[in-house]
């Protein structure tokens, strides 16, 4: 009886090592299928929602994989999920947003009020997109995706890093989160940083106010 109680556990702990390996594997190879983007621009143009991604220099193992394809021109659609979905079909991996920094909105696309709210009642629904991302505006999308080649580092953690410094002067930095909640209890205005691009840098020029059941007004 002793000897079948000792097979009986042997047995067992061999095929939980096993189910570890297993599931090792897994993780692993789910990794390597999937791509992690740090900023989502979103425009208007053409009377469709224009939709990129912009990626970390280097991977999340310290170099970024040759077949990644993750350099794919800006997409348009009729509204934000459409564009999103035809941009995310065009990669070659799975996109993990667990590590977006920033969602960069632009003018055009924020005077489109039904578009706008659209899109922030899809991404609470979606629970895809970190809650505690940074959100901006600018005049030009193109004009600022066209300072990174500029920058010291990515786009997504210069914007990062830049809202950061201004926490002390301008106040809490509006995130994501702060839209989805106000966009369901319509109960404040909220202030949108409002970016513009001078020398290959930005400056902050203003602010979007959002909330209230109002259109969001742009202030300078």
């Amino acid at each position: 009886m002793h000897d079948m109680s000792s097979y009986i556990r042997i047995k067992f702990y061999v095929l939980c090592m096993m189910a570890v390996l297993v599931l090792s594997a897994c993780a692993a190879t789910e990794l390597e299928e999937r791509c992690f983007p740090i900023l989502t621009s979103v425009g208007f143009e053409d009377r469709k929602v224009t939709y990129a991604l912009g990626f970390p220099r280097e991977g999340l193992a310290g170099e970024e994989s040759k077949n990644s394809k993750t350099n794919v021109s800006r997409v348009k659609a009729k509204n934000f999920k459409e564009s999103k979905t035809k941009y995310e079909s065009r990669l070659n991996k799975v996109v993990d947003y667990n590590h977006l920094k920033v969602i960069v909105l632009e003018e055009d696309f924020m005077e489109q009020v039904k578009i706008y709210e659209e899109m922030i009642d899809y991404l609470a629904e979606l629970e895809e997109f970190p809650r505690n991302t940074y959100v901006c505006a600018v005049e030009d999308v193109e004009d600022l995706l066209e300072i990174e080649k500029d920058l010291p580092q990515e786009l997504g953690t210069y914007l990062e890093e830049y809202l950061n410094k201004q926490e002390n002067a301008k106040g809490d930095i509006l995130t994501l989160g702060d839209l989805m909640d106000e966009k369901e209890n319509k109960k404040m205005v909220l202030y949108i940083p409002y970016l513009e691009v001078e020398d290959s840098y930005v400056e902050w020029e203003g602010y979007y106010a959002v909330g209230m059941g109002l259109p969001p007004v742009k202030f300078q």
